[in-house]
Order: structure tokens, then C-alpha cells, then sequence
């Protein structure tokens, strides 16, 4: 079992935190996000870095998670997160304009993706294009979002994916001798 959570979460100066009683706030360059608190957590700063501690033994679990939800807000807010997706198949391609992917994959016409607020596109050529956010769980289900409309099939592996993403590769089915 991972003791990260034992660990302080170190932040710069341009980064400001608030705690309050069910959530902590967290406001930096890029953004604010907000992290709720489990009930059984405590959450203290010192100059420099965040201390996430439980109150009991069985609130560890707890205190993990609430520990990484900080983490990443203020990776978040200062770095900012992105997640590049592949298209893959003969003629299909995506491309950008503003905050709309519009996408050909197959279907008998383009569908047009609007991204939510929060959440940014650049494109690098027409089969692959890159999200940005500053919020990993919302930049995280934009992706599965966008997955689900052409998802990858098991046998030639064509649809969206992300980059990097492990598939496998069905054998088809031979005939008999």
C-alpha cells in the first residue's frame, strides 16, 4: 500500500490555498479549483506545503485519496494537465476550430464536439489532436467522451484512442480444414 499520503504536498508561492470546513480551495495561475474534504480528514498548511492528516486509523483510505485530489489541483492550477488522442482509420481525421472538434470517423457525416469550459484543443495534424485543462477529472471524461464515438474495435484496432493507450489485437476467425 502506497504511504504518499504520509508524505507534505509541496506548492510555490504564486499558488494560494483555503480550507474551509468541507472543501479546500485552490487558486493558481492557470485556474481554481476546489477539492471536497471527507469528514474523517484533516487538512493543514505550513509555508510551502500541505499536510493531509486522519484522525483515525480507518480513515485511511480516506486520507489517500483526499491527498492525491490535492496533489493534483495544484499540479493542476500551476502546470496544467493534457492527453493526446490518436484517430485511426483509412480517410478518418478531426480538426479544430476554436473550441468545437469536428471529427470524421466513419459516421455519414462530421460530428462536432463541443469542448466544455475549462477545456482546450490544438491540433498537430489531422489524425491526432491534444487536450488541455487545468482540471484532470474533467479533462479525463472529455476524453472518454470523445472515445465513445468511435470506439477502438478489437480487430483492426481502428477508432480513437489515446496515445500510448495498450489494445489488443483479436485473431479473426480462419477456415476449417
Amino acid at each position: 500500500m502506497s504511504r504518499l499520503a504520509s508524505k507534505p504536498i509541496p506548492f510555490e508561492s504564486a499558488v494560494t490555498i483555503e480550507i474551509g470546513n468541507e472543501k479546500v480551495r485552490v487558486k493558481g495561475p492557470k485556474g481554481e479549483l476546489s477539492v471536497p474534504l471527507h469528514a474523517g480528514v484533516d487538512v493543514s498548511t505550513e509555508p510551502g506545503q500541505i499536510w493531509v492528516k486522519r484522525q483515525e486509523e480507518r480513515y485511511r483510505a480516506a486520507q489517500g485519496l483526499t491527498w492525491s485530489l490535492i496533489r493534483n489541483a495544484v499540479t493542476g492550477v500551476t502546470q496544467g494537465f493534457s492527453q493526446k488522442l490518436e484517430i485511426v482509420g483509412k480517410g478518418w481525421r478531426s480538426q479544430v476550430k476554436g473550441n468545437v472538434v469536428n471529427l470524421q470517423v466513419g459516421h455519414s457525416h462530421p460530428v462536432n464536439f463541443e469542448l466544455p469550459e475549462g477545456v482546450t484543443a490544438s491540433q498537430e495534424n489531422p489524425g491526432s489532436f491534444t487536450l488541455h485543462s487545468h482540471d484532470k477529472q474533467l479533462l479525463g471524461q472529455v476524453c472518454a467522451n470523445i472515445q465513445k464515438l468511435r470506439p477502438v474495435e478489437p480487430y483492426k484496432l481502428k477508432g480513437i484512442r489515446l496515445e500510448g493507450q495498450y489494445l489488443r489485437q483479436k485473431v479473426r476467425k480462419t477456415a476449417g480444414v
